[in-house]
């Protein structure tokens, strides 16, 4: 049986039974489309070149990284799976990749999460790749190949890993989400410090639970990043009366930054039920971004049945809206489950998420990624769409069911438009272009160049205003995707409404203002 009742993680980590083969094909797509479809789409994964194979012994993804690793400005792919195949695909225009054999990287390193980020701010990204219980150091030579520097031993069972700067000290640390359910202690989350030259150093055990990713923002403004940590604690939500269960596994944290104590460790204080963020959910991540266009972030978390969306309000609090909005998506409507989630493997399982403009009209649409439920029974993509109005409208993206994992939506042919790139937990890594006929220059894309920062502005608040009053805000490498990472960019769609001014909030506590910044590719330093 492969669906997921209360305490089912539980039971296949003890058991190790409810999976099906590698090899046997998902071959049903039981949902019909909902709402009007987007027609943008085409999977263009065989004509790519890339031809990387997922494969797991349990429920859990593997490793997917996003990043323009050689300089060239195109975004390169790096994919491995949990128990050993890791694998750089070169991006060489066009949507064309080639495999590099010669990359430096062991191909017999499993990957249950990699990160891309530029950890020694020489102008290029470095890899973590996150193993069972150790994690590799990669630097980048500088030509997008790499040498192992480093080893996190003890790093723990890793699903997600975030680079983040902790201490604002311009250099990027890296927190490490592990979850364990045989081990509370390899269940704790660990951050490690970059003690410059790709030496990173744990300094504290920070978290704990069944943490599927952890994503990085500014929640009290002080110029600091703080954490918040998706917990899974394995209760299904049906929506309307909420979880169904108890669950004696930690919940959510939003751990705020308190600075450095005496003895120079970071300290952290969990905040999350005096922000509305404490509950008892599924959490596989946290995705940061401004869903009601008010200029200020809020929290899209996926869950098992209804997700949430947590908007921040004017009291610094947040408050979940996903329903009145329209972004839910709790129940599969097809004609087993009919259109309520009366049972479990009738619930969304919902695992990645990415808000961006498809369409450059201006608003950003919504992008979410689902595994499956029941035996057989791939789930769909879902795609939900707004304009003008507040909520959102789902709608048929063109994009096959699949039981999907990890997702990066990212420019990857410099057309433009914003591509996607999904891991599968079985199956082929897939790669979706964008085929829509956008009017040029309907759209920013933002790379910033840290100077007290770190290089690529990891962490810093991106904001344009327009002449109509609007304001959109993206934040660089806030992280929240399980087992995956993107490139460091802002990435803004801007419709009929014209530019005023963008403004880059750095993690320096620096601010630069550019009036009327050009359409296309704008890279941004950091200085007067």
């Amino acid at each position: 049986m492969r669906t997921r009742p209360t305490g089912w993680l539980l039971t296949i980590a003890v058991v190790g039974a409810c999976d099906r083969a590698v090899d046997d094909p998902v071959t049903e797509c039981l949902d019909p489309p909902r709402g009007p479809a987007l027609k943008r789409f085409a999977d263009v994964t065989r004509e790519s070149g890339v031809d990387f194979m997922y494969a797991s012994n349990d429920f859990k993804g593997a490793g997917l990284a996003v990043a323009d690793l050689d300089g060239d400005g195109r975004p390169e792919i790096v994919a491995g799976r949990r128990d050993g195949g890791l694998m750089l695909y070169r991006n060489r225009g066009s949507l064309e990749f080639e495999r590099v054999v010669s990359s430096g990287l062991d191909p017999a390193l499993g990957a249950r999460a990699i990160a891309a980020a530029d950890l020694d701010n020489d102008g290029d990204r470095d890899l973590v790749v996150a193993g069972t219980n150790v994690a590799y150091v990669l630097g980048n030579v500088g030509d997008g190949t790499f040498l192992e520097v480093g080893r996190l031993e003890g790093s723990g069972l890793t699903e997600h890993l975030l680079p983040v700067d902790i201490d604002n000290d311009g250099k990027l640390d890296l927190y490490v989400s592990n979850a364990d359910l045989l081990d509370p202690v390899g269940s704790m989350n660990r951050l490690f410090s970059n003690r410059g030259l790709l030496e990173l150093t744990e300094v504290a055990a920070v978290g704990d639970g069944l943490s599927w990713s952890t994503s990085a923002l500014d929640v009290d403004a002080d110029g600091d990043q703080d954490l918040y940590v998706a917990n899974d604690t394995l209760v299904a939500d049906h929506g309307g009366s909420g979880p169904v269960g108890g669950s004696p596994l930690p919940v959510d944290k939003l751990l705020r930054n308190d600075g450095p104590g005496l003895d120079g460790v970071p300290r952290f204080t969990d905040i999350a039920a005096e922000r509305g963020l404490a509950g008892r959910r599924s959490s596989m991540g946290g995705l940061v971004g401004d869903f009601d266009e008010d200029g200020s972030l809020d929290l899209y978390i996926p869950d098992f049945g209804s997700n949430k969306l947590f908007l921040r309000a004017p009291d610094a609090g947040y408050v979940d809206r996903a329903a009145e909005l329209g972004v839910a998506a709790t129940a599969r409507v097809n004609d087993r489950c009919g259109d309520q989630p009366q049972t479990e493997d009738c619930l969304v399982l919902s695992w990645s998420a990415a808000l961006s403009d498809f369409d450059h009209d201006g608003h950003d649409e919504l992008i979410l990624v689902n595994g499956e439920t029941s035996p057989l029974d791939a789930p769909p993509v879902m795609m939900f769409t707004r304009g003008p109005q507040p909520a959102f409208q789902e709608v048929s993206s063109g994009i096959t069911c699949m039981d999907a994992r990890g997702l990066v939506v990212t420019d990857l042919d410099a057309d433009g438009d914003q591509d996607i790139v999904i891991s599968h937990k079985e199956g082929p890594l897939v790669i979706y272009e964008n085929r829509g006929v956008p009017a040029r220059g309907t759209w920013l894309q933002v790379t910033l160049r840290g100077s007290a920062s770190n290089h690529d502005g990891v962490g810093a608040v991106v904001s344009v205003q327009h002449a109509s009053g609007r304001r959109q805000t993206k934040v660089v490498g806030a992280g929240g995707v399980i087992h995956t990472a993107g490139p460091a960019e802002a990435w803004f769609g801007l419709g009929s409404d014209r530019a005023e001014s963008l403004e880059v909030r750095w993690p320096s506590g620096q601010r630069t203002e550019i009036s009327s910044p050009p359409q296309g590719m704008l890279i941004v330093g950091e200085g007067p």
